[in-house]
C-alpha cells in the first residue's frame, strides 16, 4: 500500500493512475471538501482517509499498512496573506507527516519538493542540487515554506527514514483549467500582449510521476533530485503553447514599469475580492529573473530521460482541449 498526499491535483492525480497501473494499491488523504475532478473515473480504485495530517491519532490510522510515502500536498501562494496557513500546511503538515511515518515505521519516504527551494542568487545562471538555502531577496515567502518543509524531511531522514526528494520546475500537463501551472496555457490561450523578460523551467507531469516511482523503488537515499527539462525565454515559451492552440502570441516584453502596475491593481483585486493575488512583488521580480536548473543528476543515476518540451506541449493542449471543450 502507498501512502498518497496531494492527490487530487495535478501531478497527484498522474501518480495515482501511474500507481495503479503498475499494480499497486494506494491509500490517499483528502479533505471533506475536496474534489476529485482529474481523478472521476479512477477514484473508487483508490483507499480514501478523510482528515488533516495535524490529527496525530487519525494519521497513525492511516498510515496502517503502508509501506512507502509520497508526500505532495502544498499550498502554492506569494500573496503574504497566505503565509500562515502555508506555513501550516507545507512546513507543519510535513513535520507530522514525517513524525507519523517515524511512529508506523514506514522506511519510504518520497517527498514532492520544489526548485523553489534551491538556493539562487541574482549573478547565477545555472542551479543544482548542490546549490543550498542562503535566504536571498530572491526566495518567495513560498520557496521558504518549501525549504523549511525540506528540513523537516531530512530531519526524518536522520532519525530513519530513507529520503528521496525532488525539485520540479513549472509542471506541464493537463490539470483544471485555471488552476495551477495549466494557467500558464490559459494565459496563451487567452491571447495576452505581454510576456515577462526571464526564463522558465518546464518538466512534463508524466516525467515527474515516472522519477517518483522509479525513486520509490529504487534503493537510493538520502538524495535530491531536479526535475527540470529544460528552460527557455517565456516569449518563446508562450508563442510555442499559443501557437499549438491556434492563438495570437504575446507580442511585447513587460517593462518593469508595467510590472510594478500590474502588481498594485492586483493587490488591490485581491483586498476587494478577497481572493489570493496573483501577481506579487516576488512574482514580478522572478518573471525577469533567467536560471536554468540542470537536469544531469537525475539523468546519470536512473538513466532518466526528460520528454521534450515539443511533444509536451502537443499533448497537453491536445488533452485540456478534450478536457474543456475548448
Amino acid at each position: 500500500m502507498i501512502f498518497i498526499t496531494g492527490a487530487t491535483g495535478l501531478l497527484g492525480s498522474f501518480i495515482c493512475r501511474d500507481l495503479l497501473r503498475k499494480g499497486y494499491k494506494v491509500r490517499a488523504i483528502k479533505r471533506q471538501s475536496s474534489r476529485l475532478t482529474l481523478l472521476e473515473d479512477i477514484a473508487d480504485q483508490i483507499d480514501w482517509v478523510i482528515g488533516d495530517m495535524d490529527d496525530t491519532t487519525f494519521m497513525e490510522e492511516a498510515l496502517n499498512g503502508v509501506e512507502a510515502i509520497i508526500h505532495g500536498a502544498a499550498i502554492i501562494s506569494f500573496d503574504k496573506r497566505d503565509e500562515a496557513n502555508m506555513h501550516k500546511t507545507n512546513v507543519q503538515g510535513t513535520a507530522d507527516l514525517v513524525n507519523a511515518g517515524l511512529k508506523a515505521g514506514i522506511k519510504n519516504f518520497v517527498h514532492i519538493s520544489s526548485v523553489a527551494a534551491l538556493g539562487r542568487k541574482a549573478d547565477q545562471t545555472n542551479i543544482n542540487e548542490k546549490d543550498r538555502w542562503e535566504g536571498t531577496p530572491y526566495d518567495s515567502i513560498y520557496s521558504r515554506s518549501k525549504h523549511l518543509s525540506e528540513l523537516e524531511v531530512w530531519r526524518g531522514g536522520q532519525e530513519g527514514l530513507e529520503v528521496k526528494i525532488v525539485n520540479p520546475s513549472v509542471v506541464l500537463g493537463p490539470g483544471i483549467w485555471k488552476k495551477g501551472s495549466t494557467s500558464v496555457f490559459k494565459y496563451a490561450f487567452d491571447e495576452k500582449s505581454y510576456y515577462p523578460s526571464g526564463t522558465v523551467n518546464f518538466v512534463d507531469v508524466r516525467d515527474v510521476s515516472r522519477a517518483i516511482i522509479l525513486l520509490m523503488e529504487s534503493d537510493i537515499k538520502d538524495e535530491r533530485f531536479v526535475l527540470n527539462a529544460g528552460s527557455m525565454l517565456y516569449k518563446d515559451f508562450f508563442a510555442r503553447i499559443a501557437q499549438e492552440f491556434g492563438k495570437k502570441p504575446p507580442r511585447k516584453p513587460a517593462p518593469p514599469f508595467l510590472l510594478k502596475i500590474a502588481v498594485f491593481a492586483e493587490f488591490i483585486r485581491s483586498r476587494i475580492t478577497g481572493k489570493g493575488a496573483m501577481i506579487t512583488s516576488d512574482t514580478a521580480k522572478l518573471s525577469r529573473m533567467k536560471y536554468h536548473f540542470e537536469n544531469q543528476k537525475i539523468k546519470e543515476m536512473l538513466n532518466f530521460e526528460f520528454t521534450p518540451f515539443e511533444e509536451s506541449v502537443k499533448w497537453t493542449v491536445s488533452e485540456l482541449k478534450k478536457m474543456h471543450n475548448l
